[in-house]
C-alpha cells in the first residue's frame, strides 16, 4: 500500500502544534524547485530555477494543511545545517513564520528547526540570527526576478501567531477532507 505523505504522516508531533511534520521538497543548496503533489503523493519536478542562486534553507510542506491564502497545503522553511533529502519526513519544532507576497496572493511561510545542534538554541524567531534572516528575505525576494514575478516580505511573526496559522490551516484541510 503506498503511503500519501500529505493525507497520511500526521502534521503535529505535539497537541499544541510546537513540533511538527514536514515533507521535504527543496534541499538547502538546490537550484530545482521540486513540488509536493498532494492528490497523488509524488513529488515532480516543477522547474529549474532561472535566478543563479540556490535555496539557502530547506523547504517543504506541512502534511494535512490547506492554506486558503494561495490555495495549497502550508509551506514551512526549515533551518538546519544540512541538506536534506528530498521526500523525506522531517520532525520539526516551530519558531515563526514570515509574511509574503507571491504575484499579489498571500504566501504565508511557516519557519522551523529541525533537530540539528547548531540550532538547539532556537525558540523563537528573535534566536534565528539577523543574517539567517536577512538571507532568507533576500533569497524570498530575488528567487523569481528572472520569472518576471514580483515577492514582497512583509516582516516575520513569533512563534505564537505561526502556530495560530497552522492551527487554521489544520482546521481547513480537516473542513475540506470531512475528518
Amino acid at each position: 500500500m503506498a503511503v500519501n505523505l500529505y493525507h497520511d504522516i500526521p502534521l503535529a508531533g505535539k497537541e499544541d502544534f510546537s513540533e511538527i511534520n514536514a515533507v521535504l521538497e527543496i534541499p538547502k543548496g538546490s537550484y530545482v524547485k521540486y513540488e509536493f503533489d498532494h492528490k497523488t503523493g509524488a513529488i515532480w519536478v516543477d522547474r529549474v530555477g532561472k535566478t543563479p542562486i540556490p535555496y539557502n534553507f530547506n523547504y517543504g510542506d506541512l502534511p494535512q494543511t490547506w492554506n486558503v491564502w494561495d490555495d495549497d497545503p502550508l509551506d514551512v522553511i526549515i533551518l538546519c545545517s544540512h541538506s536534506l533529502a528530498v521526500g523525506t519526513v522531517v520532525p520539526c519544532r516551530v519558531v515563526g513564520g514570515m509574511q509574503m507576497i507571491d504575484s499579489w496572493e498571500d504566501d504565508y511561510k511557516i519557519i522551523a528547526v529541525a533537530d540539528d545542534k547548531y540550532y538547539s538554541h532556537v525558540n523563537d524567531i528573535n534566536d534565528v540570527s539577523e543574517k539567517e534572516l536577512e538571507d532568507i528575505r533576500y533569497y524570498m525576494e530575488h528567487y523569481k526576478d528572472l520569472h518576471g514575478k514580483k515577492v514582497e516580505i512583509n516582516g516575520f511573526d513569533n512563534k505564537e501567531i505561526a502556530i495560530t496559522r497552522i492551527k487554521e490551516c489544520y482546521e481547513e484541510y480537516k473542513r475540506r477532507n470531512n475528518k
